[in-house]
């Protein structure tokens, strides 16, 4: 079967081969590696160019834009199973019935479950507009704005896998409202008598109006793509409201890629 090719959510055109078996063992054999850098050295192995960059590098991949990595995974991953509108698998879970483990067959329909909207980076009479790029070391991964109270300007970096990696690694208990902000690594140029340095953001210390603008940019300008799907709890009725359904994210899960694996 020939390749497929797809356009990224940065414009840039990707091509890639179909999984194999070999490409199964990246992800289920035991490396010690965590499952974000098991798929960036899976999308390396499937990848046969970003635009003119031919078999990209496990480290291209892992400086790739976080929608776009994304996408080229989906992509890699619908090409292999012919575009099958449906994902069928098993769901484990403790029965609330003496916690005997049970599992359930599910189905999601992925016919409609996949549309991004692309980078918008360009400020075209006052409005962002799409960009396409042509290839991949040409995109402009900073954007700068105004903030409507303090006047200061900002510049944030698009998010990218190893923002995705920092963001995986910050304990739950840690996280806030401000942790996909400071993922973007926020500054503001502050001049000297014989400069003009970046400074990091106090978000605390930033008016609720400021912190929204910023916040807002961030989205208008990034790529939004969803892989996480939910479905409700086998067993529902006896659970608490907060855990009647289930959030699951399928790049996360290795039963995406292989539908026979539990999850």
């Amino acid at each position: 079967m020939a390749n497929h090719t797809f356009t990224l959510p940065s414009g840039v055109e990707a091509e890639t081969t179909e999984l194999e078996g070999k490409h199964q063992r990246i992800l289920t054999e035991q490396t010690g590696k965590n499952h974000a850098d098991k798929l960036n050295e899976l999308l390396a192995a499937l990848l046969v160019r970003v635009g003119s960059v031919k078999n990209p590098s496990v480290e291209f991949v892992g400086k790739m834009l976080s929608a776009d990595r994304k996408w080229a995974l989906i992509q890699a991953r619908q090409f292999s199973m012919d575009f099958d509108p449906t994902f069928k698998f098993k769901f484990p879970y403790a029965s609330e019935d003496g916690g005997i483990k049970q599992e359930a067959e599910l189905e999601v329909n992925l016919e409609e479950g996949f549309v991004f909207t692309p980078y918008r980076m360009r400020l075209e009479s006052g409005r962002l507009v799409e960009c396409v790029y042509g290839e991949y070391a040409d995109i402009e991964r900073t954007r700068t704005i105004e903030l409507p109270k303090s006047g200061d300007k900002v510049t944030f970096t698009l998010l990218d896998a190893v923002g995705e990696k920092h963001a995986q690694a910050i304990p739950k208990n840690q996280r806030s409202s401000h942790s996909s902000i400071l993922l973007r690594n926020p500054v503001v140029a502050y001049k000297t008598e014989s400069d003009t340095v970046p400074i990091k953001l106090d978000l605390d210390k930033m008016k609720l109006k400021d912190i929204e603008a910023l916040r807002t940019a961030i989205k208008e300008c990034e790529a939004q793509l969803d892989t996480e799907i939910m479905f409700a709890h086998p067993e529902a009725d006896k659970k608490p409201q907060n855990q009647k359904e289930v959030v699951l994210d399928l790049l996360g899960t290795v039963a995406f890629f292989y539908p026979s694996e539990a999850i």
